[in-house]
C-alpha cells in the first residue's frame, strides 16, 4: 500500500512524491490525470530502467497502476549543491566518475540517457547516483518520440540533440562535461549565450576554468566539443582521462 508523504515535484501531468510502501521510503513517479502518450512515456521508463542494474543508478522497485516506484536516496541532488559554488575539485570530479560509470553501464545496455544535468545527479555521501530516465532513448526498443522532438536542458544539451538526435551516447558525455564544468567554475558552460552557441555560433567563447582545476581544462573542452566524434568515443574513455589528471580523486570511487 503506497501512503504519500509530501509532492516533490510535478512537470505536466507527471506528479513524483515522497511515500510510504511497505514501512520503507519511496518515491513514486505517477502520471495525474488522463493521457495516453504519457502513460505510453512512462511505461517505457519502467521498460528501460529494469534494464539497468548498478550502484551508481537510482534503481526502480516496482511498477504497477501507472506508479513507478523508485528507491529513496536520502541527501540533495547535485543542481542544488551547485546553487552554493563551484565545488573542491576532487569531489567534482569523484561526482562526474560516479556518473560516467553509470553511463558507461547504461550504454552497455543500449540506452542513452539524453538528459545528464545536476538535478538529475543525487548525492548519498560521496557517492553520486543518475536518476531519471524518462527522457532515455532505448537503442533497442521502437521510438514513441520521433528525433526531431527538442527534449532536454540546453545549458547541458549536446548541439546535435538541441537539433533533435538522440541515438549518439556521446551526447550524454557532454551532458557530463557541461555538468562538470559547472562544478569546477560555479557557473554552467556558456551562460546566457548558450543558445547562441548551440545554434552554430562559435564566436561565443568558454571561459577558462579556475587556475585549481587546470589540469581538467583539455579534459572538458573534449568532453564539450562541438561534434560528437571529437568528444571521448566512450564513457569509459572519459573516466580514464579523468583519473590520469586528478589521481587522488581515483581513492575517493
Amino acid at each position: 500500500m503506497l501512503e504519500p508523504v509530501r509532492v516533490l515535484s510535478q512537470q505536466g501531468l507527471v506528479r513524483v512524491e515522497l511515500a510510504r510502501w511497505d514501512e520503507r521510503l519511496v518515491v513514486v513517479k505517477r502520471l495525474v490525470g488522463v493521457s495516453a502518450e504519457v502513460a505510453r512515456r512512462l511505461e517505457r521508463e519502467a521498460d528501460v530502467v529494469r534494464k539497468l542494474d548498478h550502484p551508481n543508478i537510482v534503481p526502480l522497485l516496482a511498477a504497477f497502476d501507472g506508479n513507478l516506484i523508485y528507491a529513496y536516496v536520502p541527501g540533495s541532488d547535485l543542481g542544488s549543491l551547485l546553487d552554493g559554488g563551484a565545488l573542491p575539485v576532487a569531489r567534482a570530479v569523484k561526482v562526474a566518475a560516479d556518473v560516467l560509470r553509470a553511463l558507461a553501464h547504461a550504454h552497455l545496455h543500449g540506452v542513452v540517457h539524453c538528459d545528464v544535468k545536476p538535478a538529475n545527479v543525487l548525492l548519498k555521501g560521496e557517492r553520486a547516483l543518475l536518476t531519471d530516465f524518462g527522457f532515455a532513448k532505448d537503442l533497442a526498443m521502437t521510438a514513441i518520440t520521433g528525433d526531431q522532438e527538442l527534449l532536454g536542458t540546453p545549458n547541458y544539451m549536446a548541439p546535435e540533440q538541441f537539433r533533435g538526435v538522440r541515438t549518439d551516447h556521446r551526447s550524454d558525455l557532454y551532458g557530463v562535461g557541461a555538468m562538470l564544468y559547472h562544478a569546477l567554475s560555479g557557473e554552467p558552460p556558456y551562460g546566457s549565450q548558450v543558445i547562441r552557441w548551440l545554434v552554430g555560433d562559435d564566436r561565443v567563447p568558454l571561459e577558462p576554468l579556475p587556475p585549481t582545476a587546470a589540469a581538467l581544462e583539455p579534459i572538458v573542452r573534449k568532453a564539450l566539443a562541438r561534434a560528437a566524434e571529437d568528444r571521448y568515443p566512450e564513457a569509459e574513455a572519459m573516466l580514464d582521462a579523468l583519473h590520469a589528471a586528478v589521481p587522488h580523486a581515483a581513492a575517493l570511487a
